[in-house]
Protein backbone atom coordinates (compact mmCIF):
# COMPACT_ATOMS: atom_id res chain seq x y z
CA UNK A 1 0.00 0.00 0.00
CA UNK A 2 1.37 3.40 -1.00
CA UNK A 3 1.87 5.59 2.05
CA UNK A 4 1.49 9.24 1.22
CA UNK A 5 1.43 10.97 4.57
CA UNK A 6 2.68 10.50 8.08
CA UNK A 7 0.59 12.28 10.70
CA UNK A 8 1.96 12.54 14.21
CA UNK A 9 -0.82 11.56 16.57
CA UNK A 10 0.79 12.14 19.91
CA UNK A 11 4.17 13.07 21.28
CA UNK A 12 4.84 11.82 24.76
CA UNK A 13 6.35 14.59 26.83
CA UNK A 14 9.83 13.64 27.97
CA UNK A 15 9.48 13.60 31.72
CA UNK A 16 12.69 14.36 33.58
CA UNK A 17 14.21 11.67 35.75
CA UNK A 18 15.09 12.42 39.33
CA UNK A 19 18.63 13.20 38.16
CA UNK A 20 17.33 15.68 35.57
CA UNK A 21 17.90 13.45 32.52
CA UNK A 22 15.13 12.91 29.98
CA UNK A 23 13.36 9.54 29.78
CA UNK A 24 14.40 7.64 26.61
CA UNK A 25 11.64 7.57 24.02
CA UNK A 26 10.33 4.79 21.79
CA UNK A 27 8.59 5.60 18.50
CA UNK A 28 5.51 3.66 17.39
CA UNK A 29 4.09 4.00 13.87
CA UNK A 30 0.64 2.53 13.15
CA UNK A 31 -0.83 1.68 9.76
CA UNK A 32 -4.23 0.26 8.83
CA UNK A 33 -3.69 -3.10 7.13
CA UNK A 34 -6.20 -5.82 6.34
CA UNK A 35 -8.69 -6.34 9.15
CA UNK A 36 -6.36 -4.89 11.76
CA UNK A 37 -3.53 -2.48 12.44
CA UNK A 38 0.23 -3.00 12.19
CA UNK A 39 2.38 -1.07 14.68
CA UNK A 40 6.14 -0.77 14.17
CA UNK A 41 8.27 0.16 17.19
CA UNK A 42 11.68 1.83 17.12
CA UNK A 43 13.42 1.60 20.50
CA UNK A 44 16.03 4.07 21.79
CA UNK A 45 18.52 1.28 22.58
CA UNK A 46 18.84 -2.51 22.15
CA UNK A 47 16.98 -4.61 24.77
CA UNK A 48 16.14 -8.26 25.37
CA UNK A 49 12.71 -7.51 26.80
CA UNK A 50 10.24 -4.66 26.91
CA UNK A 51 6.84 -4.59 28.63
CA UNK A 52 3.63 -2.72 27.92
CA UNK A 53 2.73 -0.45 30.83
CA UNK A 54 -1.07 -0.80 30.42
CA UNK A 55 -1.91 -4.08 32.16
CA UNK A 56 -5.69 -4.17 31.69
CA UNK A 57 -5.62 -4.33 27.89
CA UNK A 58 -6.59 -7.71 26.43
CA UNK A 59 -3.82 -8.72 24.00
CA UNK A 60 -4.91 -12.23 23.07
CA UNK A 61 -5.14 -11.21 19.39
CA UNK A 62 -1.87 -9.27 19.32
CA UNK A 63 0.98 -11.00 17.49
CA UNK A 64 4.66 -10.05 17.26
CA UNK A 65 5.62 -10.71 13.64
CA UNK A 66 9.33 -9.96 14.05
CA UNK A 67 11.30 -13.25 13.80
CA UNK A 68 12.88 -14.40 17.05
CA UNK A 69 10.57 -12.38 19.31
CA UNK A 70 7.54 -13.39 21.37
CA UNK A 71 4.72 -11.60 23.18
CA UNK A 72 3.68 -13.27 26.45
CA UNK A 73 1.72 -11.62 29.28
CA UNK A 74 2.30 -8.14 27.91
CA UNK A 75 6.08 -8.59 27.50
CA UNK A 76 7.97 -8.67 24.18
CA UNK A 77 11.21 -10.62 24.50
CA UNK A 78 13.94 -12.40 22.56
CA UNK A 79 17.18 -14.27 23.18
CA UNK A 80 19.20 -11.65 21.31
CA UNK A 81 19.00 -7.86 21.82
CA UNK A 82 16.57 -6.04 19.50
CA UNK A 83 16.09 -2.37 18.60
CA UNK A 84 12.55 -2.63 17.29
CA UNK A 85 9.65 -4.95 16.62
CA UNK A 86 6.42 -5.18 14.63
CA UNK A 87 2.98 -5.94 16.02
CA UNK A 88 -0.10 -7.16 14.19
CA UNK A 89 -3.14 -6.12 16.21
CA UNK A 90 -6.47 -7.69 15.33
CA UNK A 91 -9.83 -6.45 16.68
CA UNK A 92 -10.81 -7.61 20.16
CA UNK A 93 -13.04 -10.70 20.11
CA UNK A 94 -15.31 -9.73 23.02
CA UNK A 95 -16.43 -6.71 25.03
CA UNK A 96 -15.37 -6.80 28.70
CA UNK A 97 -16.99 -4.67 31.40
CA UNK A 98 -14.97 -1.56 32.35
CA UNK A 99 -12.01 -2.51 30.11
CA UNK A 100 -11.00 -0.38 27.13
CA UNK A 101 -10.92 -2.21 23.79
CA UNK A 102 -7.40 -2.40 22.32
CA UNK A 103 -8.69 -2.34 18.73
CA UNK A 104 -12.21 -2.15 17.35
CA UNK A 105 -13.76 -1.78 13.92
CA UNK A 106 -15.87 1.14 12.76
CA UNK A 107 -16.93 0.12 9.28
CA UNK A 108 -13.76 0.30 7.18
CA UNK A 109 -12.04 2.29 9.92
CA UNK A 110 -10.08 1.20 12.97
CA UNK A 111 -10.26 2.55 16.52
CA UNK A 112 -6.93 2.09 18.31
CA UNK A 113 -6.47 2.59 22.06
CA UNK A 114 -3.26 4.60 22.35
CA UNK A 115 -2.47 3.94 26.05
CA UNK A 116 -2.29 0.21 25.30
CA UNK A 117 0.81 0.94 23.18
CA UNK A 118 2.79 2.69 25.93
CA UNK A 119 5.99 0.91 26.99
CA UNK A 120 7.12 0.54 30.58
CA UNK A 121 10.01 2.76 31.60
CA UNK A 122 10.06 4.61 28.27
CA UNK A 123 8.38 7.63 26.80
CA UNK A 124 6.29 6.64 23.77
CA UNK A 125 5.31 8.59 20.68
CA UNK A 126 2.61 7.44 18.30
CA UNK A 127 2.20 8.38 14.66
CA UNK A 128 -0.04 7.03 11.91
CA UNK A 129 1.04 6.28 8.35
CA UNK A 130 -1.93 7.31 6.19
CA UNK A 131 -2.81 6.29 2.65
CA UNK A 132 -4.62 8.51 0.16
CA UNK A 133 -8.17 9.22 1.33
CA UNK A 134 -7.47 8.26 4.93
CA UNK A 135 -7.71 10.52 7.97
CA UNK A 136 -7.08 10.32 11.70
CA UNK A 137 -9.05 11.76 14.61
CA UNK A 138 -8.49 13.60 16.76
CA UNK A 139 -5.52 15.58 15.53
CA UNK A 140 -3.27 15.26 18.56
CA UNK A 141 -2.61 13.58 21.88
CA UNK A 142 -3.80 10.14 20.86
CA UNK A 143 -1.23 8.16 22.81
CA UNK A 144 -3.56 9.11 25.67
CA UNK A 145 -6.83 7.89 24.16
CA UNK A 146 -8.72 6.40 21.23
CA UNK A 147 -7.53 7.19 17.70
CA UNK A 148 -9.73 6.71 14.64
CA UNK A 149 -7.85 5.64 11.49
CA UNK A 150 -10.03 5.36 8.42
CA UNK A 151 -11.69 7.00 5.46
CA UNK A 152 -12.04 10.76 5.58
CA UNK A 153 -15.46 10.43 3.93
CA UNK A 154 -16.80 8.71 7.08
CA UNK A 155 -16.15 11.83 9.19
CA UNK A 156 -18.78 14.55 9.73
CA UNK A 157 -17.24 17.57 11.44
CA UNK A 158 -17.97 21.19 12.28
CA UNK A 159 -16.86 23.71 14.89
CA UNK A 160 -18.63 21.82 17.68
CA UNK A 161 -16.87 18.50 17.15
CA UNK A 162 -16.77 15.45 14.90
CA UNK A 163 -18.89 12.35 14.39
CA UNK A 164 -17.50 9.23 12.72
CA UNK A 165 -19.90 6.64 11.29
CA UNK A 166 -18.77 3.76 9.12
CA UNK A 167 -20.34 3.20 5.73
CA UNK A 168 -22.05 0.08 7.12
CA UNK A 169 -23.99 2.08 9.73
CA UNK A 170 -27.69 2.63 8.91
CA UNK A 171 -28.52 6.28 8.21
CA UNK A 172 -31.23 6.17 10.89
CA UNK A 173 -28.67 5.27 13.55
CA UNK A 174 -26.12 7.78 12.25
CA UNK A 175 -28.68 10.60 12.53
CA UNK A 176 -29.70 9.51 16.02
CA UNK A 177 -26.08 9.46 17.22
CA UNK A 178 -25.28 12.83 15.68
CA UNK A 179 -28.32 14.62 17.11
CA UNK A 180 -27.89 13.05 20.56
CA UNK A 181 -24.20 14.00 20.63
CA UNK A 182 -24.57 17.65 19.66
CA UNK A 183 -27.80 18.19 21.61
CA UNK A 184 -26.31 16.74 24.79
CA UNK A 185 -23.15 18.85 24.50
CA UNK A 186 -25.18 22.04 24.15
CA UNK A 187 -27.40 21.14 27.10
CA UNK A 188 -24.52 20.23 29.41
CA UNK A 189 -22.53 23.34 28.55
CA UNK A 190 -25.53 25.44 29.44
CA UNK A 191 -26.23 23.67 32.71
CA UNK A 192 -22.67 23.27 33.91
CA UNK A 193 -21.45 26.68 32.81
CA UNK A 194 -18.16 25.51 31.35
CA UNK A 195 -16.92 24.37 27.96
CA UNK A 196 -14.49 21.55 27.20
CA UNK A 197 -10.69 21.76 26.88
CA UNK A 198 -10.76 19.65 23.71
CA UNK A 199 -12.75 19.31 20.49
CA UNK A 200 -14.80 16.16 21.16
CA UNK A 201 -15.27 13.26 18.77
CA UNK A 202 -17.96 10.57 18.73
CA UNK A 203 -17.10 7.33 16.92
CA UNK A 204 -20.06 5.06 16.16
CA UNK A 205 -19.74 1.42 15.15
CA UNK A 206 -22.09 -1.49 14.46
CA UNK A 207 -19.18 -3.94 14.56
CA UNK A 208 -19.07 -4.71 18.28
CA UNK A 209 -18.27 -8.39 18.92
CA UNK A 210 -20.82 -8.45 21.78
CA UNK A 211 -22.20 -10.07 23.80
CA UNK A 212 -23.78 -6.82 25.08
CA UNK A 213 -26.16 -5.11 22.64
CA UNK A 214 -24.15 -1.92 22.96
CA UNK A 215 -21.34 -0.51 25.03
CA UNK A 216 -19.42 2.75 25.15
CA UNK A 217 -16.51 4.49 26.80
CA UNK A 218 -14.64 7.79 26.76
CA UNK A 219 -10.94 8.66 26.79
CA UNK A 220 -9.11 11.66 28.18
CA UNK A 221 -8.64 13.11 24.68
CA UNK A 222 -12.36 13.75 24.32
CA UNK A 223 -13.10 10.72 22.14
CA UNK A 224 -16.29 8.75 22.77
CA UNK A 225 -16.57 5.27 21.29
CA UNK A 226 -20.08 3.79 21.08
CA UNK A 227 -20.28 0.25 19.77
CA UNK A 228 -23.39 -1.67 18.74
CA UNK A 229 -23.62 -5.43 18.24
CA UNK A 230 -24.98 -5.52 14.71
CA UNK A 231 -28.68 -4.64 14.53
CA UNK A 232 -29.34 -5.31 18.23
CA UNK A 233 -29.88 -1.57 18.74
CA UNK A 234 -33.15 -1.75 16.77
CA UNK A 235 -34.76 -3.73 19.60
CA UNK A 236 -33.70 -1.07 22.12
CA UNK A 237 -33.89 2.05 19.98
CA UNK A 238 -35.33 4.15 22.80
CA UNK A 239 -32.16 3.50 24.82
CA UNK A 240 -29.71 4.70 22.15
CA UNK A 241 -30.19 8.43 22.72
CA UNK A 242 -29.78 8.28 26.53
CA UNK A 243 -26.76 6.00 25.97
CA UNK A 244 -25.03 8.76 23.98
CA UNK A 245 -26.15 11.40 26.50
CA UNK A 246 -24.58 9.29 29.26
CA UNK A 247 -21.22 8.98 27.53
CA UNK A 248 -21.20 12.67 26.62
CA UNK A 249 -21.63 13.71 30.26
CA UNK A 250 -18.38 11.88 30.99
CA UNK A 251 -16.59 14.52 28.91
CA UNK A 252 -17.35 16.85 31.83
CA UNK A 253 -17.34 14.63 34.92
CA UNK A 254 -14.67 12.14 33.95
CA UNK A 255 -12.27 13.23 31.24
CA UNK A 256 -11.74 16.98 31.47
CA UNK A 257 -11.29 16.89 35.25
CA UNK A 258 -9.60 14.72 37.85
CA UNK A 259 -11.86 12.28 39.69
CA UNK A 260 -9.85 10.88 42.56
CA UNK A 261 -12.53 8.31 43.45
CA UNK A 262 -13.17 6.93 39.96
CA UNK A 263 -12.10 3.41 40.97
CA UNK A 264 -13.12 3.37 44.63
CA UNK A 265 -16.57 4.93 44.09
CA UNK A 266 -17.60 4.76 40.41
CA UNK A 267 -21.21 5.25 41.54
CA UNK A 268 -20.52 9.00 41.67
CA UNK A 269 -19.48 9.58 38.06
CA UNK A 270 -21.48 6.71 36.52
CA UNK A 271 -24.65 7.52 38.43
CA UNK A 272 -24.09 11.18 37.65
CA UNK A 273 -23.82 10.49 33.92
CA UNK A 274 -26.82 8.17 33.79
CA UNK A 275 -29.11 10.51 35.70
CA UNK A 276 -27.89 13.56 33.77
CA UNK A 277 -28.71 11.69 30.56
CA UNK A 278 -32.28 11.03 31.70
CA UNK A 279 -32.99 14.59 32.84
CA UNK A 280 -31.18 16.10 29.86
CA UNK A 281 -32.99 13.97 27.29
CA UNK A 282 -36.39 14.72 28.86
CA UNK A 283 -35.67 18.44 29.14
CA UNK A 284 -34.62 18.54 25.47
CA UNK A 285 -37.64 16.61 24.21
CA UNK A 286 -35.67 13.47 23.30
CA UNK A 287 -37.48 11.37 25.93
CA UNK A 288 -40.84 11.55 27.65
CA UNK A 289 -41.45 11.78 31.40
CA UNK A 290 -42.90 8.26 31.44
CA UNK A 291 -39.81 6.82 29.80
CA UNK A 292 -37.57 8.67 32.22
CA UNK A 293 -39.49 7.43 35.25
CA UNK A 294 -39.26 3.88 33.93
CA UNK A 295 -35.47 4.13 33.54
CA UNK A 296 -35.04 5.58 37.02
CA UNK A 297 -37.15 2.89 38.67
CA UNK A 298 -35.24 0.13 36.87
CA UNK A 299 -32.12 1.54 38.48
CA UNK A 300 -33.76 1.96 41.89
CA UNK A 301 -35.07 -1.60 41.88
CA UNK A 302 -31.69 -2.86 40.72
CA UNK A 303 -30.09 -1.13 43.70
CA UNK A 304 -32.67 -2.67 46.04
CA UNK A 305 -31.89 -6.15 44.71
CA UNK A 306 -28.15 -5.56 44.99
CA UNK A 307 -28.03 -4.21 48.53
CA UNK A 308 -31.01 -5.99 50.02
CA UNK A 309 -31.15 -5.61 53.79
CA UNK A 310 -27.40 -5.98 54.34
CA UNK A 311 -25.31 -3.13 55.69
CA UNK A 312 -23.42 -1.43 52.87
CA UNK A 313 -20.31 -3.14 51.52
CA UNK A 314 -18.66 -0.45 49.33
CA UNK A 315 -17.20 -3.07 46.99
CA UNK A 316 -20.72 -3.92 45.80
CA UNK A 317 -20.90 -0.46 44.24
CA UNK A 318 -17.62 -0.86 42.34
CA UNK A 319 -18.55 -3.25 39.52
CA UNK A 320 -21.40 -4.67 37.49
CA UNK A 321 -24.64 -2.68 37.61
CA UNK A 322 -24.08 -1.43 41.15
CA UNK A 323 -22.42 1.89 40.25
CA UNK A 324 -25.23 2.66 37.79
CA UNK A 325 -28.25 1.40 39.74
CA UNK A 326 -27.40 2.87 43.13
CA UNK A 327 -25.66 5.84 41.53
CA UNK A 328 -28.87 6.92 39.76
CA UNK A 329 -30.87 6.60 42.98
CA UNK A 330 -28.34 8.82 44.76
CA UNK A 331 -28.52 11.47 42.02
CA UNK A 332 -32.33 11.39 41.97
CA UNK A 333 -32.47 11.95 45.73
CA UNK A 334 -30.04 14.87 45.43
CA UNK A 335 -32.07 16.38 42.58
CA UNK A 336 -35.38 16.07 44.43
CA UNK A 337 -33.89 17.62 47.57
CA UNK A 338 -32.31 20.54 45.73
CA UNK A 339 -35.49 21.36 43.82
CA UNK A 340 -37.68 21.16 46.92
CA UNK A 341 -35.28 23.38 48.87
CA UNK A 342 -35.17 25.89 46.01
CA UNK A 343 -31.37 25.69 45.80
CA UNK A 344 -31.28 24.56 42.18
CA UNK A 345 -31.12 21.02 40.84
CA UNK A 346 -28.67 18.17 40.34
CA UNK A 347 -26.74 20.17 37.73
CA UNK A 348 -26.26 22.97 40.27
CA UNK A 349 -24.48 20.45 42.48
CA UNK A 350 -22.33 19.19 39.61
CA UNK A 351 -21.53 22.73 38.47
CA UNK A 352 -20.22 23.56 41.95
CA UNK A 353 -18.42 20.23 42.28
CA UNK A 354 -16.62 20.51 38.94
CA UNK A 355 -15.79 24.19 39.46
CA UNK A 356 -14.05 23.21 42.69
CA UNK A 357 -12.04 20.60 40.82
CA UNK A 358 -10.78 23.14 38.32
CA UNK A 359 -9.67 25.51 41.09
CA UNK A 360 -7.81 22.90 43.15
CA UNK A 361 -5.02 20.39 42.53
CA UNK A 362 -6.70 17.28 43.93
CA UNK A 363 -9.81 17.00 41.77
CA UNK A 364 -13.28 16.10 43.00
CA UNK A 365 -14.54 13.05 44.82
CA UNK A 366 -17.06 11.60 47.22
CA UNK A 367 -15.96 13.76 50.16
CA UNK A 368 -16.60 16.99 48.24
CA UNK A 369 -19.89 15.65 46.85
CA UNK A 370 -21.22 14.68 50.27
CA UNK A 371 -20.10 17.98 51.77
CA UNK A 372 -22.21 19.78 49.15
CA UNK A 373 -25.38 17.77 49.78
CA UNK A 374 -25.01 17.81 53.58
CA UNK A 375 -25.31 15.12 56.27
CA UNK A 376 -29.11 15.30 56.39
CA UNK A 377 -29.51 14.20 52.77
CA UNK A 378 -31.43 10.98 52.15
CA UNK A 379 -28.22 9.78 50.49
CA UNK A 380 -26.89 9.19 54.02
CA UNK A 381 -29.68 6.69 54.59
CA UNK A 382 -28.52 4.69 51.59
CA UNK A 383 -24.79 4.84 52.24
CA UNK A 384 -24.55 4.97 56.04
CA UNK A 385 -27.78 3.67 57.53
CA UNK A 386 -28.49 0.15 58.79
CA UNK A 387 -29.47 -2.27 56.07
CA UNK A 388 -32.50 -3.60 57.93
CA UNK A 389 -34.32 -0.26 57.79
CA UNK A 390 -32.69 1.19 54.66
CA UNK A 391 -35.48 0.73 52.14
CA UNK A 392 -38.37 1.62 54.41
CA UNK A 393 -36.55 4.84 55.28
CA UNK A 394 -35.68 5.60 51.66
CA UNK A 395 -39.33 5.12 50.70
CA UNK A 396 -40.40 7.44 53.52
CA UNK A 397 -37.88 10.09 52.46
CA UNK A 398 -39.06 9.82 48.85
CA UNK A 399 -42.64 10.37 50.05
CA UNK A 400 -41.48 13.53 51.85
CA UNK A 401 -40.05 14.68 48.51
CA UNK A 402 -43.35 14.15 46.69
CA UNK A 403 -42.80 10.64 45.31
CA UNK A 404 -45.47 7.99 45.88
CA UNK A 405 -44.61 4.39 44.98
CA UNK A 406 -46.57 1.21 44.31
CA UNK A 407 -45.67 -2.43 43.67
CA UNK A 408 -45.84 -3.25 39.95
CA UNK A 409 -43.55 -6.05 38.67
CA UNK A 410 -43.29 -6.22 34.89
CA UNK A 411 -42.16 -8.94 32.50
CA UNK A 412 -38.49 -7.99 32.83
CA UNK A 413 -38.75 -8.11 36.63
CA UNK A 414 -40.43 -11.51 36.65
CA UNK A 415 -37.93 -12.90 34.14
CA UNK A 416 -34.98 -11.62 36.13
CA UNK A 417 -36.38 -12.78 39.47
CA UNK A 418 -36.92 -16.35 38.27
CA UNK A 419 -33.55 -16.67 36.51
CA UNK A 420 -31.62 -15.13 39.40
CA UNK A 421 -33.42 -17.29 41.96
CA UNK A 422 -32.53 -20.54 40.20
CA UNK A 423 -28.99 -19.37 39.46
CA UNK A 424 -28.54 -18.52 43.12
CA UNK A 425 -29.27 -22.15 44.04
CA UNK A 426 -26.75 -23.49 41.48
CA UNK A 427 -23.88 -20.98 41.33
CA UNK A 428 -20.99 -20.71 43.79
CA UNK A 429 -19.63 -17.44 42.34
CA UNK A 430 -20.88 -14.48 40.31
CA UNK A 431 -23.78 -15.09 37.94
CA UNK A 432 -26.17 -13.21 35.67
CA UNK A 433 -27.50 -13.25 32.13
CA UNK A 434 -27.44 -11.26 28.90
CA UNK A 435 -30.99 -10.36 27.89
CA UNK A 436 -30.16 -9.89 24.21
CA UNK A 437 -33.26 -9.94 21.97
CA UNK A 438 -33.92 -13.47 20.74
CA UNK A 439 -30.85 -14.87 22.47
CA UNK A 440 -31.01 -14.89 26.26
CA UNK A 441 -27.59 -16.10 27.42
CA UNK A 442 -26.66 -17.23 30.93
CA UNK A 443 -23.42 -15.93 32.44
CA UNK A 444 -21.64 -17.78 35.23
CA UNK A 445 -18.57 -20.00 35.41
CA UNK A 446 -19.37 -21.95 38.59
CA UNK A 447 -23.05 -22.73 38.10
CA UNK A 448 -23.21 -26.50 37.75
CA UNK A 449 -25.34 -27.53 34.78
CA UNK A 450 -25.97 -23.84 33.99
CA UNK A 451 -22.25 -23.13 33.37
CA UNK A 452 -20.76 -22.54 29.94
CA UNK A 453 -22.85 -19.50 28.96
CA UNK A 454 -25.66 -21.41 27.21
CA UNK A 455 -28.23 -19.60 25.08
CA UNK A 456 -31.67 -20.46 26.46
CA UNK A 457 -34.72 -21.01 24.25
CA UNK A 458 -37.24 -22.04 26.92
CA UNK A 459 -37.55 -22.47 30.68
CA UNK A 460 -40.18 -25.03 31.65
CA UNK A 461 -41.42 -24.87 28.07
CA UNK A 462 -41.88 -21.09 27.98
CA UNK A 463 -39.79 -18.51 26.14
CA UNK A 464 -38.44 -16.39 29.01
CA UNK A 465 -38.41 -13.25 26.86
CA UNK A 466 -41.88 -13.39 25.32
CA UNK A 467 -43.88 -15.31 27.98
CA UNK A 468 -42.22 -14.11 31.17
CA UNK A 469 -45.29 -14.37 33.43
CA UNK A 470 -46.06 -17.94 32.37
CA UNK A 471 -42.39 -18.88 32.77
CA UNK A 472 -42.28 -17.30 36.23
CA UNK A 473 -45.42 -19.14 37.38
CA UNK A 474 -44.05 -22.46 36.09
CA UNK A 475 -40.71 -21.97 37.85
CA UNK A 476 -42.53 -20.95 41.04
CA UNK A 477 -44.54 -24.18 40.93
CA UNK A 478 -41.45 -26.36 40.36
CA UNK A 479 -39.49 -24.67 43.15
CA UNK A 480 -42.40 -24.98 45.58
CA UNK A 481 -42.19 -28.76 45.08
CA UNK A 482 -38.39 -28.81 45.26
CA UNK A 483 -38.21 -30.09 41.69
CA UNK A 484 -35.51 -29.20 39.15
CA UNK A 485 -36.16 -26.40 36.67
CA UNK A 486 -35.68 -27.43 33.04
CA UNK A 487 -33.85 -25.18 30.58
CA UNK A 488 -33.91 -25.95 26.84
CA UNK A 489 -30.78 -24.61 25.14
CA UNK A 490 -30.25 -23.31 21.61
CA UNK A 491 -27.94 -26.27 20.89
CA UNK A 492 -30.61 -28.85 21.77
CA UNK A 493 -29.78 -29.80 25.35
CA UNK A 494 -32.09 -29.87 28.37
CA UNK A 495 -30.45 -28.66 31.59
CA UNK A 496 -32.06 -29.61 34.90
CA UNK A 497 -31.12 -27.02 37.52
CA UNK A 498 -31.63 -27.45 41.26
CA UNK A 499 -34.38 -25.37 42.87
CA UNK A 500 -34.85 -26.33 46.51
CA UNK A 501 -36.27 -23.06 47.86
CA UNK A 502 -39.61 -21.35 47.11
CA UNK A 503 -39.65 -18.54 44.57
CA UNK A 504 -41.67 -15.51 45.66
CA UNK A 505 -43.03 -12.75 43.47
CA UNK A 506 -40.65 -9.79 43.52
CA UNK A 507 -41.52 -6.47 45.10
CA UNK A 508 -40.84 -3.97 42.34
CA UNK A 509 -41.40 -0.30 42.98
CA UNK A 510 -43.07 1.85 40.35
CA UNK A 511 -43.83 5.57 40.47
CA UNK A 512 -47.49 6.39 41.03
CA UNK A 513 -46.79 10.12 41.29
CA UNK A 514 -43.65 12.27 41.44
CA UNK A 515 -42.34 15.76 40.60
CA UNK A 516 -41.51 16.27 36.93
CA UNK A 517 -37.98 15.42 35.82
CA UNK A 518 -37.81 18.02 33.04
CA UNK A 519 -35.96 21.26 33.75
CA UNK A 520 -37.03 24.65 32.50
CA UNK A 521 -34.71 27.42 31.36
CA UNK A 522 -34.70 29.35 34.60
CA UNK A 523 -31.55 27.67 35.93
CA UNK A 524 -29.45 27.85 32.77
CA UNK A 525 -25.96 29.16 33.44
CA UNK A 526 -23.72 31.13 31.12
CA UNK A 527 -21.33 29.00 29.09
CA UNK A 528 -17.70 29.85 29.80
CA UNK A 529 -15.70 29.43 26.64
Amino acid sequence: MLKLLVVVLALAVLAPRANGQAVPTARAVAVREGAGVVVRYHLPAPVRRVAFSQRDTIRELWTVTTPGLTLVDGVVSGEAPFEGFELLIRPDAVEVDRVYMGLTLAGDGRVLFGPALMLEGLGTTLSVDLAAGEAVLPAGGQIDGYAYIGLATDIMADARGAVVAGSNMPAELTDLLRHSFFDSMAFYEGRLGVGLPFRPTLIGSVDSPGPAAFRGDVTDTGVISVRFHGDAWRDEREAVGPFVWHETFHLWNGHSVKNRDSEAAPWLHEGGADYAAIVGAISSGAMGEAGGRLRIMRRVNGCRRLLGSDDLDPTRLQSGNGPYDCGVLIQWLVDLEARKAGTGDVFTVWRTLLAGDRSGPDGYGVKAFRALIGPDSAVSVLLDGPGTTRWATVRSRLADLGVSLENRPGDRDLRGAALRHVAGRNCSSAYGFYDNPGALQLDGADCGVLSGEPVIDTVEGYDPQTTSRAMFDAVMARCAEGMPVRYATRDGRVLEAICDRPLVEPEVWAIADAPALALGDENLSTVIK
